[in-house]
């Protein structure tokens, strides 16, 4: 049953996300995981609770939304989205006081129960359309 465990603990990942415990997702993930999909290059863990904690920082209400979670073997994707409202400072953009919906993919690959990839496809340019940096 590794993969039902997988998601369950993808699940617990973004239970964590919610609570903003970011030593909570950062416990469920491998030492040396790669992050793509944070940023223009692959990142580590550092990288990637520097990324989310700026995201839970500029949207401190954000709730993630999880739509779908599939998984085979040794991957689990989720179809989710993040809600929120820009409260802060987000990528040089200052508050808008704008609600947001930005809709993403993530894929993880587990090894020893742990995650030890991430591959994000997250809707960043629909985030700053409805920011109003970018025209529709």
């Amino acid at each position: 049953m590794p993969t039902e465990t997988n998601k369950t603990i993808t699940r617990q990942v973004f239970a964590a996300l919610n609570d903003r415990n970011l030593d909570g997702v950062v416990a469920h993930y491998a030492p040396g995981c790669r992050f793509d999909g944070w940023g223009p290059e692959s990142t580590d863990t550092a990288g990637y609770v520097a990324a989310m904690s700026a995201i839970l920082a500029a949207f401190p209400d954000s709730r993630f939304t999880i739509e779908d979670v599939v998984a085979d073997g040794d991957r689990v994707a989720v179809r989710h989205s993040l809600h929120g409202t820009h409260r802060a400072e987000f990528q040089g953009v200052p508050a808008t006081g704008k609600p947001v919906v930005v809709n993403a993919i993530v894929i993880l690959r587990y090894a020893n129960g742990k995650a030890a990839e991430l591959w994000l496809n997250a809707d960043f340019l629909g985030l700053m359309q409805q920011l109003g940096v970018i025209p529709q």
